[in-house]
Formats: structure tokens, C-alpha cells, sequence
């Protein structure tokens, strides 16, 4: 996160808060971009008392909700063209990516906000496989209310100083990002455990 970032949340209120919207919606659209450390640092300036806790939690709500409908949409409208889909590779990935979101639609983007530089796949994907717009607003609002309240709850309360706040908090992010791997590779070993197996058991009776 620059300076420039920081010295504009510092320096007044508004602009900070429409900072914080803008960063939390480019993070969607483009990874690199530093949301959550700005998100982080206005929630520790709350902390301060230099910006409003809610408005921030709003701010970076409204903009975060707003970046996972626009990559959700980008992805609906602009997934299936001809240049994407002019190889029979691609037609085969689209479709097992379809009957992945009919399945596991939820839970990934329940899991969205919380793996950093993949959210905005995550959506994309969401718009490729159809996903209707009801279910991705609420799940992706459902996931971000969980992230920025775990944000906050850290900008106020993981350490006195900014650098103590942004090394500890990235602990978390990193221990929580490897749990969320991990689980993943478990859950689809055991899917695929199970579907050998039934595939054996009628191998068998027949």
C-alpha cells in the first residue's frame, strides 16, 4: 500500500471512505490491487479514532460487493465468446466448470473473499458457469461481511502500531488461506475416493 493511500485516509474522512470503495472493488478486478491493506489500515485508523468503524465496514462492503457482482457480470458476458471458446478445450473446461458451480456454487464463493489474488476468479468463473445473480450477491455479500468483519476486528485490536497490525494480520491470512487448501485437496481426494468406488460397486453387479 502507498503513501499516497495512507496519507489520503489520514487526511480527510470522505476521501478516505471513497478510497476505501474504490481499492475494495479494483482488488476484484485487479488482484495486485491493495484492498485489504487499505481496508486494514482505515479500520486501524478507526481504531484511532480518525475514521468511523461503520462507515468503513460499510465503505468496504458496498465496494466489495460492487467488485464481485462486476467480475461476476464481465465473466457471464464476456466468458462464452468466440475467442474463448473456439477450441473443443475450452468447450470441455466450460462445461466441467458448469457442473462444478452446480455443485459446489455456494461453497465457493462462500470461500471467495477469503483467498486473496483468486476472489475475482472465483466470480468470473461464477458468471461463465451461469450462476444466477440472486445466489452470487448473496453468497459473495455473505463472504465479505465475514472478511471485513475479521478486517476490523484486527485494524482495532491485533496491536498499537500499523506495522504490528499488518505483520500479524497477514499471519492470519496466510494461516487461513493454507487451511482452506488444504481442505480442499481433502475434500476432493475423498470425492474421488467415493466415485471410484461406486464405479467398482457397479463394475461388480453387473
Amino acid at each position: 500500500m502507498s503513501e499516497a493511500i495512507q496519507e489520503t485516509l489520514r487526511a480527510s474522512p470522505w476521501a478516505g471512505l471513497l478510497l476505501v470503495v474504490l481499492m475494495a472493488w479494483l482488488e476484484y478486478m485487479f488482484p495486485p490491487a491493495p484492498g485489504d491493506s487499505t481496508i486494514l489500515f482505515a479500520c486501524f485508523l478507526a481504531g484511532a479514532g480518525v475514521l468511523p468503524l461503520p462507515a468503513v465496514v460499510a465503505s468496504a462492503l458496498l465496494g466489495s460487493v460492487a467488485g464481485a457482482l462486476t467480475a461476476w457480470g464481465l465473466g457471464r458476458h464476456l466468458g462464452r465468446s468466440y475467442f474463448l471458446l473456439r477450441s473443443e478445450w475450452a468447450r470441455f473446461e466450460l462445461a466441467r466448470l458448469e457442473r462444478g458451480f452446480a455443485r459446489f456454487g455456494p461453497v465457493l464463493l462462500l470461500a471467495n473473499r477469503f483467498l486473496p489474488g483468486l476472489r475475482g476468479f472465483f466470480l468470473y468463473a461464477a458468471g461463465i458457469g451461469r450462476l444466477g445473480w440472486r445466489p452470487v450477491a448473496f453468497y459473495s455479500t455473505l463472504s465479505n461481511l465475514m472478511w471485513i468483519g475479521l478486517i476490523g476486528w484486527a485494524g482495532t485490536s491485533l496491536g498499537s502500531s500499523w506495522e504490528e497490525v499488518r505483520v500479524v494480520f497477514r499471519r492470519y491470512v496466510w494461516g487461513i488461506a493454507i487451511f482452506l487448501a488444504l481442505y480442499a485437496v481433502l475434500a476432493i481426494a475423498r470425492m474421488r475416493r467415493r466415485r471410484r468406488a461406486a464405479i467398482a460397486i457397479s463394475r461388480t453387479g453387473s
